[in-house]
Parts: structure tokens; sequence; C-alpha cells
């Protein structure tokens, strides 16, 4: 049986969230606002994330898998 959990949008993600884009200001590197989004809540809950879209290598500590 498959589950799908839908995970909160909640004061920590907002946290990751500027913390990731501040960082990628700082570096130059910004990337897509969404993207930005999915990259906090995957950060937040220590989960690895599955895209081929390569900006995503310039968050830092983000484990991306492409499939």
């Amino acid at each position: 049986m498959d589950q799908t959990v839908i995970l909160p949008c909640d004061v920590e993600t907002v946290r990751f969230y500027g913390d990731v884009k501040d960082i990628l200001r700082k570096k130059g590197n910004p990337i897509h606002e969404n993207d930005i989004w999915i990259a906090a809540t995957a950060l937040q809950h220590d989960l690895s994330l599955i895209s081929r879209d390569e900006h995503f290598s310039f968050v830092d500590d983000l484990e991306v898998e492409a499939w």
C-alpha cells in the first residue's frame, strides 16, 4: 500500500528558507524561489532530494539524487 506524507511549511521551514536564500545570494548563485522552498523542506526533514535540476547543487548540505 502506497502512503503519501505531506510535509508542513512551518516556522522552522521559513528559517531554513531564509538561510538557504541568504547563502545563495552571498555566493552569487540564486535559484528560483519555489526551488528554495523545496530545498529548505528537504534540509529541514533531512531528506534526499530527487531531481535532475543542476542548480540544486548550489545548496550546501543538500543531498541530491538524479533518477
